[in-house]
């Protein structure tokens, strides 16, 4: 890519420099030059609607916005003259007379951009009549709040929902003195196609838009920002947390308009407020098989009791353990060497390690060396394709920043959009195909896809089990036209193949060789694809191997030690495991049915209570940090870990 021509420009009587293709804003802001804007957001396309950032340009009869400008070699730009500033107020005082603006009982006030300019301004008073009308306050979403009454209509939240998030939910209605911002067709933002990532909340530089587990908990000021990695899901966003006295009082994307900047839901306000009870101290049943609060020696002792009697009376492999990839790296790895090295079993797995066996089997049965987990797409690529294919996943439940990828592709890349699944789906609804095969008739379209691409694409190369449309067609329920139809768009050009839970958990290696042999067939560059992982770090759990490649070798442990954090879903085989254990120890933060039925549980702290490694699904490292102080009494999970091995290791004998 060739570099941008520097230009030179006079800016309030100084020679600045700025590239070719630059505005007059971003020139001042590179060089440190203040002006004020309000509609203007770095990363999102500029419209110049709020008029606050006009300058004066030499040659030009009237004030132009810098924010659209575009900045020539030569210009001689005035950014603060009394007539400017005379100008901005008044533009000041007619935006706080359009709408409620009395700041002492809104959310934002302290945080507030249109506030703090009125006090830049030393507006105390505007001049003019308040003529704002009444407006309705929409609250039915579960995590937001519309306060129309507080909205200065600069677009913000419109442009990011639209090229950020790429959901088109938010965009303007009604006219002149009746504009506001609307969902969908004038909808309730909580009955609408909203997905509640909450990026409008983030760019709303008023009170307009609030959040309902944020509200008066905090100004920014007031708070300490963390960077960290949101742990939720193998997406991997960075987040700025703001703490203050040992609370999560906000989770923002730390670069709001990149792609991984809107967040989800879950990830930026249900880790605020979680409604979970919280285990703070050890459980333990006692002989009436009641349980009941333990110390923390009590229950060690317990659990390494426990531990000793089995492998005294049964074969070491009579223990399991059991671990969440929810968990960092470094807890992963101090909990495989403590099962198999302190306790000396290697009846060892993640929860979700049938879907990482799944998958690894299928790519080696593909029989293609260029098929590796290291050999997956960055989510990036998304961005670039012309043809995104979802097999067996819905990304807006799942991994919903990764949806985000695909809508934004399908807006500014027009690329087309393909759903294979036979579930309810969110995607599919706004996918330009969607495949609903019948159940067991999925493998058979995705090979006749496979088929049809090859021979259309005069590819050498064919996938290792054809399947013909009309085979196809008759097991699945689709209408042969509708496949014919789909591999004509797959085998259009950039294909990313993304798949998912509904590949993964039906322990079908067969069906991923057939998913990874599309990707192969789809592009001539080489497979393009991406498996989104069931949880936070999964990629980093699997490459520590955990499992030794088979999992846990008991199809019943007698003694099962479980260590699952503050993970919140567990499927029905771990389950299965957890009820035929004879002696249950489970390590997590919250109560559950799996800590209820439990012999002994030790509380593990939430994602705000530990640090540590995270690989993302599409392999990049990042790094959680602490945000919150412990309850006092808690342990880490790596702490609990060494507590128990010294318990366990045996003595040195005395010379």
């Amino acid at each position: 890519m060739s570099e941008k021509k520097e230009i030179t420009l006079t800016i309030n009587g100084e020679k600045v420099k700025g590239n070719d293709g630059d505005t007059i804003l971003d020139i001042c802001r590179a060089n440190n030059i203040y002006v004020p804007t309000l509609c203007y957001l770095e990363g999102l396309s500029s419209v110049g609607a709020c008029r606050l950032c006009v300058v004066e340009i030499e040659g030009e009869r009237r004030p132009n916005p810098a924010c659209t400008y575009p900045a020539r070699n030569g210009l001689v730009v005035k950014t603060h003259t009394e007539e400017l500033e005379k100008y901005r107020r008044l533009i000041l005082e007619l935006i706080f007379t359009e709408r409620n603006h009395f700041c002492w009982f809104c959310a934002a006030s302290g945080d507030c951009e249109l506030q703090s300019l009125a006090y830049r301004y030393q507006m105390d008073h505007p001049r003019y009549p308040y003529t704002f009308p009444s407006l309705a306050t929409d609250t039915l979403n579960d995590f937001l709040v519309i306060d129309h009454n507080r909205c200065i209509l600069c677009g913000r939240c419109v442009r990011v929902c639209n090229e950020v998030v790429g959901n088109h939910t938010l965009d303007f209605g009604r006219r002149g003195w009746r504009t506001t911002v609307i969902a969908d067709l004038n909808q309730a933002l909580g009955e609408s196609s909203c997905i509640s990532c909450g990026a409008c909340l983030q760019a709303c530089p008023t009170g307009a838009i609030f959040s309902k587990v944020s509200a008066y908990r905090g100004r920014v000021e007031e708070c300490q920002s963390i960077q960290s990695v949101c742990s939720l899901c193998g997406v991997g966003c960075d987040i700025n947390v703001l703490v203050k006295d040992n609370n999560i009082v906000r989770i923002d994307g730390a670069n709001l308009t990149s792609p991984k900047g809107p967040l989800c839901n879950r990830g930026r306000f249900l880790q605020v407020h979680n409604t979970a009870t919280r285990i703070t101290a050890p459980l333990m049943v006692d002989k009436a098989g009641i349980t009941q609060t333990a110390s923390w020696e009590e229950a060690l002792d317990s659990v390494a009791s426990a531990i000793k009697d089995y492998r005294r009376r049964y074969k070491r492999s009579s223990i399991a353990g059991l671990i969440s990839s929810i968990c960092p790296n470094e807890t992963v790895e101090a909990f495989a060497r403590f099962m198999r090295h302190t306790v000396g079993t290697s009846s060892l797995d993640i929860v979700d390690g049938k879907a990482y066996r799944t998958l690894t089997q299928g790519i080696k049965a593909s029989g293609k060396s260029i098929l590796r987990l290291d050999t997956e797409s960055p989510l990036e690529a998304i961005l670039g394709a012309s043809c995104v294919l979802v097999v067996g996943a819905d990304p807006l439940e799942s991994h919903p920043v990764a949806a985000c990828y695909m809508l934004r592709a399908r807006t500014h890349n027009r690329a087309q959009l393909v759903v294979i699944d036979s579930q309810d789906n969110c995607l599919g609804s706004r996918a330009d195909v969607w495949l609903q095969p019948n159940a067991g008739g999925m493998d058979m379209v995705i090979r006749a896809l496979a088929g049809l691409v090859a021979n259309k694409s005069e590819r050498l190369d064919q996938p290792q089990k054809v399947t013909s449309v009309a085979e196809a067609a008759q097991a699945s329920g689709l209408s042969p036209a509708l496949i014919t139809q789909t591999a004509d768009i797959i085998r259009g050009g950039q294909v990313v193949v993304v798949f998912g839970d509904g590949i993964l958990d039906k322990r079908d290696p067969g069906l991923v060789t057939s998913v990874l042999e599309l990707a192969s067939l789809a592009n001539t560059d080489g497979p393009k694809w991406i498996s989104l992982k069931p949880r936070g770090n999964s990629r980093g759990a699997w490459g520590v191997g955990v499992d030794g490649g088979y999992g846990i070798a008991e199809t019943r442990p007698r003694l099962l030690y479980l260590l699952l954090a503050d993970d919140g879903y567990i499927a029905e085989d771990c389950l299965g495991l957890a009820e035929q254990a004879e002696f249950l120890v489970v390590q997590a933060s919250y109560v559950s049915p799996l800590t209820q039925a439990a012999d002994v549980v030790l509380p593990s702290p939430i994602w705000a209570g530990r640090a540590g490694t995270y690989i993302s699904l599409d392999g990049r490292v990042g790094r959680s940090q602490r945000v919150l102080e412990p309850p006092p009494g808690m342990r880490d999970d790596l702490e609990i870990i060494a507590e128990l091995a010294k318990r366990l290791e045996k003595r040195r004998r005395m010379p």
